[in-house]
């Protein structure tokens, strides 16, 4: 699957993001919207997803036994600092203590040398 004119298939697909502007992808068969983001490499965790201006919602069919499950996104650890994950350190005795310690075994070691 891969970016071409839309002239040149049949199955072709518009993507259209911010950043990257319009793509048309040509699709086999029986593609399904995973295989268009995976071809395009689109990430949909911080947008929403709409087809001919519709939301995905607006598009897809209940079928009877069917399980729906809603979930809250979750933040990409790589979009965020690694600082914001674990907490901060500042003004936290215990970790001053460590700082020092560290800070000591280290001038021990210079002097051994």
């Amino acid at each position: 699957m891969s970016a071409k004119p839309a002239t040149a298939d049949k199955n072709c697909v518009t993507l259209i993001r911010l950043g990257v502007g319009k793509q048309v992808y040509a699709l086999p068969e029986g593609a399904t919207l995973a295989d268009l983001l995976l071809a395009a490499k689109a990430r949909t965790e911080s947008g929403t997803v709409y087809i001919d201006g519709k939301s995905i919602e607006e598009h897809l069919p209940v079928q009877d036994g069917m399980v729906v499950t809603i979930v809250p996104k979750v933040n990409n650890a790589l979009d965020n600092r690694w600082q914001e994950s674990i907490g901060m350190f500042q003004d936290d005795p215990g970790f001053d203590e460590l700082c020092d310690a560290v800070e000591a075994s280290r001038e021990a070691e210079k002097d051994r040398s």
